[in-house]
């Protein structure tokens, strides 16, 4: 959910800016803010977000496409064409 006013915040059921954001630790001082749908209810400045994404895509891609000299361990291949190299 993208938080830019106080209202917004409210909605979201966060009473004040006083949390700290779960990436960074830093306060909640200024929108805008992006609060994820988890239980958890996390809250996060829009810069810490991009970022947490940012390293969500990085490491899928490396445990996918790992570099040398590590193997590969899993293909995601719905026609069944490719194998994964044996070791």
């Amino acid at each position: 959910m993208l938080i830019f006013t106080d209202e917004h915040l409210k909605r979201a059921g966060i009473k004040s800016l006083s949390k700290w954001c779960s990436y960074c630790s830093k306060p909640l001082a200024e929108y805008p803010l992006i609060m994820n749908d988890d239980a958890g209810l996390a809250v996060f400045h829009a810069a810490c977000a991009a970022a947490l994404a940012t390293d969500l895509i990085v490491d899928l891609y490396t445990f996918f496409r790992p570099p040398k000299p590590y193997q590969q361990l899993f293909v995601l291949d719905p026609t069944g064409e490719h194998q994964a190299p044996s070791s």
